[in-house]
C-alpha cells in the first residue's frame, strides 16, 4: 500500500514522536519509541536497530508490527505493516548511518536497518482541544480506585517524568493478532494504576503496554491490565493496573524499575 503524502511527511520529521509495537511469543505487547522510523519510497518504512532489544527480538520471532507517528501539530498516523527483515549494508543502511544520532553518538553505532512494508494506514484523530481536555480530566479526576486489585506502584521519579504534558504517550493492545495504537497524551500514574481517557475501545481484562517519553528524554514502558472506567470529581477515566515498569532510557533500557528505586 502506498503511504499517503501527509503520513509520509510526518514520518520524515526526525523530531516527531514515533512508536513501534510488537508482541512476544507469549502474546505480551511491547511498545517503544523508535526515533529513526522513516519513509522509504512510497510503500515502506525503515528504522535503525538502536536501543530496541525486545522489539528486535520480537520481530525476528515473527511478530506483527504497527508503527505510529505524532508531530508537534498533533498530526498522527498509524501504520500496520509486514516486517521484511534486517540488513547491515546497502543504501538504507548508509542513509540511517549518516543521521547525527549515530554519527555523534557516545552510546553506540547503528547495527542494522529493518524494513516494514506498509499494509494499512489510518489517521489517529488528535487536536489541541482534545489533548487539553484529556490532560485536565486525568489531572483533576485521576485517583486510584479503592475497589480495584493491587498493582505495582510507580515511584515518585517515574510519576514526575510521566505526568508532564510535553512529550508523547501511546498505548498498544493486541486485536486479531495485530497491534492497535492509541494516543494517551493525558495518561498519568496514580499509585499502582495508570489513569487514561475513558473513550478508548478497551475491554476489561485486556493486557496493554504504554510507552511514555518526555522532552527531558526520560522514557518508560508500563505493562498492565485494563480494569475499566471509574468516575471521580465528575470525570470518567479508564484505569490500567500496573504490572511492570521498564526503563526505556540509556543505560537502563529494558530494565525493570523497582517501586522503591528512583530511576
Amino acid at each position: 500500500m502506498k503511504l499517503p503524502e501527509k503520513a509520509k511527511e510526518a514520518f520524515s520529521i526526525f523530531e516527531a514522536a514515533k512508536f513501534m509495537a510488537t508482541k512476544d511469543e507469549n502474546n505480551v505487547p511491547n511498545i517503544a519509541m523508535i526515533a529513526t522510523l522513516s519513509p522509504w519510497g512510497e510503500d515502506e518504512l525503515i528504522f535503525g536497530t538502536f536501543l530496541m532489544w525486545q522489539t528486535e527480538k520480537n520481530l525476528r520471532n515473527g511478530s506483527p508490527v504497527t508503527a505510529s507517528v505524532m508531530t508537534s501539530k498533533f498530526d498522527s498516523y498509524q501504520v500496520k505493516g509486514e516486517f521484511l527483515g534486517f540488513e547491515t549494508q546497502g543504501e538504507k543502511f548508509d542513509t540511517l548511518s549518516n543521521l547525527d544520532l549515530f554519527r555523534y553518538s557516545a552510546i553506540g553505532l547503528l547495527r542494522s536497518v529493518g524494513t516494514i512494508a506498509v499494509k494499512e494506514v489510518k489517521p489517529l484523530n488528535l487536536s489541541l482541544f482534545s489533548v487539553a481536555r484529556e490532560w485536565m480530566s486525568t489531572k483533576l479526576g485521576g485517583k486510584r480506585p479503592n475497589d480495584f486489585p493491587e498493582g505495582k506502584k510507580a515511584n515518585p521519579i517515574v510519576v514526575k517524568n510521566t505526568s508532564v504534558l510535553m512529550g508523547a504517550k501511546y498505548l498498544t493492545v493486541i486485536r486479531d493478532n495485530k497491534l492497535e495504537h492509541f494516543p494517551v497524551l493525558g495518561m498519568r500514574p496514580v499509585g499502582d494504576y495508570l489513569a487514561i481517557r475513558a473513550d478508548l475501545p478497551l475491554e476489561i481484562g485486556e493486557y496493554v503496554a504504554v510507552s511514555s517519553f518526555n522532552l527531558g528524554l526520560k522514557a518508560y514502558q508500563f505493562k498492565g491490565t485494563y480494569q475499566g472506567v471509574k468516575k471521580n470529581r465528575g470525570f470518567n477515566l479508564g484505569y490500567i493496573k500496573i504490572d511492570k515498569i521498564l526503563s526505556q532510557t540509556p543505560p537502563l533500557v529494558s530494565k525493570e524499575v523497582p517501586s522503591d528505586n528512583f530511576i
